[in-house]
């Protein structure tokens, strides 16, 4: 009886200090956390075009994209061109965004659903940091990118749900130097703290290609190659040797380079580093543009990676031949089509040489062509098998039909005599001539033997089947 008792006393202390703890749970989260009242909008007030930088920071990483001059560069890529329409699309967001809702929650919750700003090293759920600075250097805007919503609901005690539920993909928000935490619909996938992620992807474009002219280390393994105009199918090696030809198959040269793209971008001052021992290469177009790449091939953490810098060169016509007997309202409508084409040539000109010097980073495919030795795009001939072509499926010295033993042997071949010295005798023989008597004077002629005939037996008649009952 005694340790009934005990054991129901030990229960129910068990459960009183269950019940306190949950009490004690519950008034901590009803004091750091509880709802507000909010805005319309995320930001009031937002200029956009006060806005000279954009800072991104998570604990070891961060990107810059601010104005340098005319445009917006990335500063952890050397001040390399961004990509201003990703970044004004981001901006854009930010000054539309409406809040979907809003509660106020203690520090000590936090990181539960990851707004923490970077730095605190005692901090966990840390999320990404995002300045807004105007063109005096100013911090104009600050909040910190935290978890995305993934529960489509919850009850209003669990704190894991935070806002009693949103819908799936929301993203929590908080606003420096702000007490509450925002729910936003916009996941902001696009304030990726990635430099690479914001460059501006507008590369060289190779059109109309003549030539190509590959400069390997070892003269034997260089190669040209090119069109005589614009029109021909294929490319044709220049200089061929005897035997020679280019396989199209092994080289493809109408797309080399044409409308590519690359992974990420070094600084100039890294050319020399990362370029050693590089492959030169010169395109040549029809349009009067000059193309000059070298590429490499580099290990990096157990990796293969491809670098390749290129410099544009152009000799654009300033008028256009004259034509004979050309009519003036073709003179006049040939006229304004030359100077569009001029003028469109010209921008591009531009444009492409921004990529001078900087260097690439770029996939195998992209850049696989300036590798290939001249031995690698040759057309390789096919073995022509000596003296008569076999039957397919006939085992040489066969005859189909007969057994291998009733083949006569080959006729040896004839034996080639020695060639007679200049100054030595003709060495002659002579045999005695061999009579053979005539087919009616052979005697003894052997008989090949018959084939045995087979016996016939009449077949005998089946016994009768005899039956022993008992007895």
């Amino acid at each position: 009886m005694k340790k009934i008792l005990t054991l129901v006393i030990v229960l129910g202390a068990l459960l009183g200090v269950a019940w306190f703890k949950s009490n004690e749970r519950n008034s901590r989260l009803n004091r750091s956390t509880g709802t507000t009242k909010h805005r319309k909008l995320l930001i009031e007030d937002f200029d956009i075009n006060g806005i000279k930088k954009l800072h991104l920071k998570e604990d070891k990483k961060e990107t810059t994209i601010e104005v340098k001059g005319d445009q917006w560069v990335v500063a952890e890529r050397g001040g390399y061109p961004a990509n201003k329409e990703k970044l004004q699309e981001q901006l854009m967001s930010l000054r539309f965004e409406e809040i979907k809702a809003a509660r106020r929650v203690g520090k000590d919750s936090w990181g539960k659903i990851g707004v923490n700003s970077p730095g605190d090293a005692t901090a966990y759920g840390v999320g990404t940091l995002v300045e807004l600075h105007d063109e005096s250097g100013a911090v104009k805007h600050s909040m910190v990118l935290g978890g995305k919503v993934t529960s489509s609901g919850g009850s209003a005690d669990n704190p894991m749900s935070m806002f009693g539920g949103g819908a799936p993909g929301n993203r929590f928000i908080r606003l420096m130097n702000e007490e509450s935490i925002y729910e936003v619909s916009n996941a902001y996938d696009g304030l990726n703290n990635d430099p690479a992620a914001w460059l501006l992807k507008d590369f060289v474009n190779v059109e109309k290609l003549k030539s190509v002219e590959v400069t390997h280390a070892k003269p034997e393994d260089s190669w040209k190659a090119s069109k005589k105009a614009e029109s021909d199918a294929d490319f044709a090696l220049e200089a061929p040797k005897a035997g020679e030809e280019l396989d199209t198959g092994k080289a493809t040269l109408a797309s080399f380079l044409n409308a590519p793209s690359f992974d990420d971008v070094q600084p100039k001052d890294k050319a020399a580093e990362l370029l050693k021992d590089a492959v030169k290469v010169t395109l040549t177009t029809f349009d009067g543009f000059t193309y000059t790449v070298q590429a490499a091939k580099k290990a990096v953490d157990g990796s293969d990676k491809y670098f390749m810098t290129i410099t544009t060169t152009a000799k654009l016509a300033d008028k256009r031949d004259p034509v004979k007997d050309e009519k003036e309202e073709d003179k006049k409508k040939n006229d304004e089509a030359f100077a569009a084409t001029k003028k469109s040539l010209e921008e591009k000109l531009a444009k492409e040489k921004a990529c001078d010097g900087w260097v690439y980073q770029v996939t195998e495919y992209t850049i696989n062509t300036a590798f290939k030795k001249r031995s690698e795009i040759i057309k390789t001939a096919d073995a022509k098998p000596a003296g008569q072509p076999g039957i397919p499926g006939l085992t040489p010295g066969s005859i189909p039909g007969l057994p291998p033993g009733m083949i006569p042997p080959p006729k040896p071949a004839a034996a080639t005599p020695p060639p007679a010295s200049a100054t030595s005798t003709p060495i002659t023989v002579t045999t005695p001539p061999i009579s053979v008597p005539p087919a009616a004077e052979i005697k003894d002629k052997p008989k090949l033997p018959e084939a045995p005939k087979p016996e016939l037996k009449p077949a005998e008649a089946p016994k009768p089947a005899t039956y022993q009952g008992r007895r």
